[in-house]
């Protein structure tokens, strides 16, 4: 999930999972981190012998069967470029797709999702409704994995007949398919081998008349309704971290203004926003991460164990450090075995309160210094006049 990446071009997203913060995520490992993205391409495969008919950048993609008495099923083609926004290595845990129903004639559809085996294109052909459009060069159609001289092998789409999920689609609103082995089977070997990745096709009820179901394509004029894919995952831990002196220099100087020798690539449009993210997930939704860094008379506990914590989300996000990277609990004082789930303990015990508890995690023995003028008529040391969480929260995630 690198620095390297646009967060809106490739309509993806990095975050954190940990501590349980995240809902929905079904059967998450303790640690991991995940990505979004939106479909590379989508179709509609119209049913026609001829394969004239296609609709690849219509707004809605089509699964069922319409009212014709001829020609009247209809399959929807979905590809994500997994291997485009998670690092090589990685081991995917959970995937999740999501769509939004957009209409409908019919009651309750059960709709299935099928691996597909064969390359097939997206192409210009543009129709609004189900009937489909005129199909030109590149589009896939019934026959057509490529308009109009590369066939599939058997009509329809060529797709392992097994399904590897299926949802019970009603009425209007978001539905979704996965996690399932089989779903998480083929990110990963996506993810391993991109060139076997050909996507997944929606099949309804072809059964009987006036059971589809209209979903919103990656062409949806509304960009919150268009598909999307979540992919859980660990990545391989590649770590060369810069230090928290280093990440202090990149925050006052704010990345060298992304130039000169030293500056961090893209630290204020992509690792510091990425940071806010994360942070955010950890349970601290409006803190800057270069807060954590800023000049102080001393230091107490609790910002000890926050400049910890912004380190490491800085090195994640410069893609300089993986949470699946151990660290030794020896000498780190708590019981995190790799970056990520210290990265969480550390977020519980200071949402918890335990600040020495939090600073010796994050390596220190605690508050290193009292405040100047920070001590009572007898001279024993005032209560701590910690800065508080409030302090440091002025959201930086864009």
């Amino acid at each position: 999930m690198g620095p390297s990446r646009s967060v809106r071009l490739v309509r993806r997203a990095i975050g954190f999972v940990g501590l349980g913060l995240l809902a929905g995520a079904v059967g998450s490992p303790a640690v991991a981190e995940f990505a979004l993205l939106g479909p590379q391409k989508d179709s509609t495969l119209i049913e026609n012998l001829s394969g004239a008919v296609a609709n690849g950048s219509g707004p809605s993609i089509f699964a069922g069967r319409i009212s014709s008495s001829t020609g009247s099923i209809r399959r929807a083609l979905l590809e994500f470029d997994v291997a485009s926004a998670i690092p090589p290595g990685s081991t995917v845990t959970n995937v999740v797709l999501t769509l939004n129903l957009a209409s409908t004639n019919a009651g309750p559809v059960t709709i299935r999702l099928h691996r597909v085996l064969s390359e097939w294109g997206e192409g210009p052909a543009f129709a609004a409704g189900g009937s489909g459009a005129p199909a030109m060069p590149g589009d896939s159609t019934w026959v057509h994995r490529f308009y109009d001289d590369v066939f599939w092998a058997l009509p329809g789409g060529d797709f392992d007949a097994v399904p590897r999920a299926a949802a019970l689609v009603d009425q209007l609103g978001a539905y979704s398919w996965g996690s399932t082995p089989e779903m998480v089977g083929d990110a990963q070997s996506w993810l391993d081998d991109p060139d076997q990745n050909h996507g997944w096709i929606l099949l309804g009820d072809e059964t009987l008349p006036t059971t589809v179901k209209r979903f919103e394509s990656r062409e949806s004029p509304e960009e919150s309704l268009r598909p999307l894919l979540y992919v859980e995952f660990v990545p391989p831990c590649r770590p060369n971290p810069a230090t928290p002196g280093y990440w202090q220099r990149q925050c006052f100087t704010r990345g060298g203004a992304e130039s000169g020798a030293g500056a961090e690539p893209r630290f204020t449009d992509w690792v510091l926003p990425c940071a806010g993210k994360i942070l955010g997930d950890l349970g601290f939704p409006e803190i800057d991460a270069c807060e954590a860094f800023a000049p102080s008379p001393w230091r107490d506990c609790r910002q000890v164990a926050l400049r910890k914590i912004a380190s490491l989300t800085l090195n994640v996000c410069a893609a300089r450090l993986q949470t699946s990277c151990p660290v030794n609990p020896v000498t780190q004082g708590c019981s995190a075995a790799n970056a990520g789930e210290l990265m969480s303990e550390l977020a519980r015990l200071i949402l918890e309160g335990d600040c020495e508890e939090a600073s010796a995690c994050a390596g220190s023995s605690g508050r290193t210094a009292d405040p100047p003028n920070a001590r009572g008529s007898s001279g024993s040391p005032a209560a701590p006049t910690a800065r508080t969480l409030q302090s440091y929260q002025r959201g930086n995630f864009r």
